[in-house]
């Protein structure tokens, strides 16, 4: 009753294949569908020299009747945003059923809309033939029609700590063959690097892929003889499927009140199995989840899972269920917050506001204008000279600029910059920073947060300090790196790579690095000065593996260069070097294939 060339094969067939042994007592759950002929085929296995076999079958309908009208419907129960329950109602026209609910969540899945396209037309071979009956028509001499191209580009972001399984799919194209509306469909997923990691098409799902933190794109290939069509389609809506780790359970009432408050402990129980008799009649509520969902988690994606009326019989009693997240709630103190604003505005000039103004319009300019920039930075220290941010202004800059044409070792003039701040930032040459006052202030006990607000002076002075310290450990840590690239070309310059590491290391350790960036940076700096200055392979190499583990992207890419010339010192490892050489070709094509 299904066979209408909408769905494929395997969505729309009821056989089961099982394979009995003799003198065993099996049981086995089928899914039907109410008003189809259920057939029964029995044989003997394809053997040799089969033996007979008795066999007796005893068939039983069951039924709670909540299934909806379709076999493969798209219809699944939903909660919505604004909701907090689902209603739907199990009954047993046939016989005593036994009701005995669960409800999990798995997955997320989340629509993106695409970023750009491109229409064009396709080569010489992307050609549609005539149909018999144009050819026909015209007695043998109607054209081909040229084929349209449209490219899409998605973008979608990874977040947290771990890998996320990931699984992208066209909804509105896929299961669509020969019926399809588009001549043909083709998308890949990439990763920062243009690296193809996975790609589909319009019937299979793929495996879901690994995706560790970072931005990834989908590049979408649809061809169609008619532009109109594809210029109508390029709003395709893309949707990714993230699997959660730990699965999320709804609980499941009988009473709608309790549905309705899931939050609410106030001893209540969920729905207990219990035997439905027949021809009876039960109401079902399954409330939303009251785990917190994870923070990666948007307004609008929608978590997906099943409904199950019977565990023991999970195959044959299972239904669709999705829950569409709502916005996420608000933690903060909206009155604390807003006296915090309020006496922050006070607080600052008109002539502090300009400032930063200033200094905003000059980070934009430290590729694009250096001339300028180095105007305006320098008539804004002669107005601030003590100024932090501006300290850490001249620091990108140092490090973002385009190299002069006059430079012929970029690592060496970038270091010779650096070192211009480092020495201008000292309190001891008229700058903001002293690291004494520092370390002092920082080697005492920090006032908890509740005597922090009633000590306004006190938190404006934290503020300072913290504010002082992130700029010092960045300049120290740009010059160390720096330095570790000078002495691994030059061996008269590891004197001085070596001060800077060990004056690194009085202020930076590898736990207090919060971005991936800084991470890396300071990891290889440490593993090189282990290398070249100390000697110890092994130190560098733990201090890379370690810091590998939880990085993709660029600085991936950094930590196995640094890796390659490690097992490059071993004896017996230039097998390891070859292999990551290798990895990072493969990892970080230098040219993008896309469809």
């Amino acid at each position: 009753p299904f066979v209408r060339g909408d769905l494929p094969n395997t969505e729309c067939q009821l056989k089961k294949l099982y394979q009995m042994k003799d003198g065993v007592e099996e049981v086995y759950h089928v899914r039907v569908k109410g008003g189809s002929c259920l057939e029964v085929c029995l044989q003997l296995l394809w053997l040799a020299n089969p033996s007979p076999a008795s066999v007796v079958a005893d068939i039983e309908f069951h039924s709670l009747n909540v299934r909806s009208p379709n076999l493969a419907s798209s219809q699944p129960i939903t909660i919505s945003a604004a909701s907090e329950f689902a209603r739907l109602g199990a009954s047993t026209p046939l016989r005593a059923e036994k009701l005995n609910p669960s409800c999990k969540l798995k997955s997320v899945s989340r629509t993106i809309r695409p970023k750009e396209f491109d229409i064009t037309l396709g080569g010489e071979r992307d050609n549609a033939p005539p149909s018999d009956a144009e050819l026909r028509a015209s007695n043998g001499s109607a054209p081909s029609s040229k084929i349209y191209e449209m490219r899409l580009r998605y973008e979608f972001s990874i977040e947290g700590d771990k890998a996320i399984p990931v699984r992208p799919s066209l909804p509105s194209l896929f299961h669509q063959l020969y019926d399809s509306p588009v001549d043909s469909q083709l998308w890949s997923l990439e990763d920062g690097n243009s690296q193809i990691l996975t790609y589909g098409g319009p019937i299979h799902h793929v495996e879901a892929v690994p995706l560790k933190k970072g931005t990834y794109t989908i590049r979408a290939l649809v061809r169609h003889p008619n532009r109109y069509v594809l210029e109508q389609m390029k709003d395709l809506p893309f949707e990714i499927s993230l699997n959660l780790s730990d699965a999320l359970t709804c609980e499941v009432y009988s009473q709608i009140d309790k549905a309705s408050t899931p939050t609410v402990k106030d001893g209540r129980s969920p729905l207990p199995p219990k035997l439905l008799p027949k021809g009876s009649h039960q109401d079902i509520y399954v409330a939303r989840p009251k785990e917190d969902l994870p923070a990666w988690v948007a307004s609008g994606d929608v978590v997906v899972g099943t409904l199950v009326l019977d565990k023991d019989k999970e195959s044959v009693t299972s239904m669709k269920l999705q829950y569409i997240v709502p916005p996420k709630p608000n933690t903060k103190d909206p009155k604390k917050d807003q006296s915090d604003s309020d006496k922050t505005k006070d607080k600052e000039s008109l002539e502090d506001i300009v400032f930063k103004a200033k200094l905003n319009y000059v980070a934009g300019l430290r590729t694009k204008d250096t001339a300028l920039h180095k105007a305006i930075s320098t008539a804004l220290k002669e107005e601030q000279p003590s100024s932090v941010p501006l300290l850490s202004e001249f620091l990108a800059f140092a490090l973002e600029c385009p190299v002069l044409s006059t430079e012929s070792n970029e690592d060496i003039w970038r270091a010779e910059e650096v070192g211009i701040i480092y020495h201008s930032m000292l309190k001891a040459n008229n700058g903001p920073i002293d690291q004494t006052s520092l370390a002092q202030y920082f080697g005492l006990n920090e006032l908890n947060k509740d005597e922090m607000d009633e000590d306004e002076e006190a938190k404006a002075l934290n503020k300072e300090m913290k504010e002082q310290r992130e700029v010092l450990k960045k300049i120290l840590l740009a010059r160390a790196s720096l330095a570790g690239n000078i002495a691994d070309k030059d061996p008269l310059k590891v004197e001085g790579f070596d001060l800077a590491v060990k004056e690194l290391k009085q202020w930076v350790s590898i736990e207090s690095t919060r971005e991936d960036k800084e991470k890396t940076q300071l990891s290889i700096a440490l593993a090189k000065h282990a290398r070249i200055c100390q000697n110890k392979k092994a130190t560098a190499l733990s201090i890379l593996l370690k810091v590998k583990k939880d990085l993709s992207g660029k600085e991936l890419k950094q930590v196995d260069e640094e890796l390659s010339k490690v097992y490059g010192q071993f004896e017996g490892t230039e097998h390891l070097a070859e292999n990551l050489k290798e990895g990072i070709h493969r990892h970080f094509p230098v040219l993008s294939r896309g469809v």
